[in-house]
C-alpha cells in the first residue's frame, strides 16, 4: 500500500480547508494521490486534532499522583543530605583507621556487616580488609621511611611498647643507632 508523509497529510488538510477553488485539485497533483484521499487525509487530520481532552477524574488523578510523586522526591532529597556517605573508599578508610586502633580484620569486617546491612552494598570480607589495610601501611611505611630519619634527631623521649618488639622491651637499648 502507497503512504503518504505526514508532511503530505497536513498540506492536503491545509487544501481542503483554505477553502479557495482549485487548490485542492492542485495539491492532489503535487502530492501525486486522487483528490478522495487529499478530503480523507484533512478528515482525519481534524479528527485527530479535535480529539475530546482526557476525561476530569483521569486528569484529576493524574494531577494527584504526580504532586505525590514530587513531595517523595523531595522528602528524599532531604534524606540525601542527612547521609553519610560510605562508599569503598570510606569503608578502606574505617578499615584502615580500626586496625589501626588495635581493631582485629575479623572485628573489622563484622562491624562493617553492621553498618551495611540495611544497604544494597555487599560487606566486604576479613581478607579484602586485610588487603586494604596492607596497602595502606605499605603507603605510610615510604613515608616514615623518608619522616624517621629525618625527625630521629629531633626526639626527645621515646617510649616504647614490648608488644611492637614481640615482648623484649631491651631491643631498643641493644639495638639503637649509635
Amino acid at each position: 500500500m502507497f503512504k503518504l508523509p505526514i508532511r503530505t497529510w497536513v498540506c492536503n488538510a491545509a487544501a481542503v480547508f483554505s477553502g479557495a477553488h482549485g487548490v485542492v485539485t492542485q495539491q492532489a497533483r503535487q502530492a501525486q494521490c486522487s483528490r478522495e484521499t487529499v478530503y480523507e487525509h484533512a478528515q482525519k487530520v481534524e479528527q485527530r486534532l479535535a480529539a475530546p481532552p482526557a476525561e476530569e477524574a483521569a486528569l484529576a488523578e493524574l494531577r494527584r499522583e504526580n504532586q505525590r510523586l514530587r513531595q517523595e522526591r523531595a522528602e528524599l532529597r532531604r534524606d540525601a543530605e542527612h547521609r553519610v556517605r560510605f562508599d569503598q573508599a570510606k569503608q578502606r578508610e574505617l578499615a584502615t583507621a580500626a586496625f589501626a586502633m588495635g581493631t582485629s580484620l575479623r572485628q573489622i569486617e563484622d562491624l562493617l556487616g553492621i553498618l551495611l546491612s540495611e544497604s544494597d552494598t555487599k560487606a566486604p570480607d576479613h581478607a579484602t580488609v586485610g588487603r586494604w589495610v596492607e596497602a595502606q601501611a605499605e603507603r605510610a611505611g615510604r613515608v616514615l621511611e623518608v619522616l624517621d630519619p629525618a625527625c630521629a634527631s629531633h626526639v626527645q623521649t621515646l617510649c616504647l611498647d614490648e608488644i611492637f618488639f614481640g615482648g623484649d622491651r631491651h631491643w631498643w637499648v641493644w639495638n639503637r643507632p649509635a
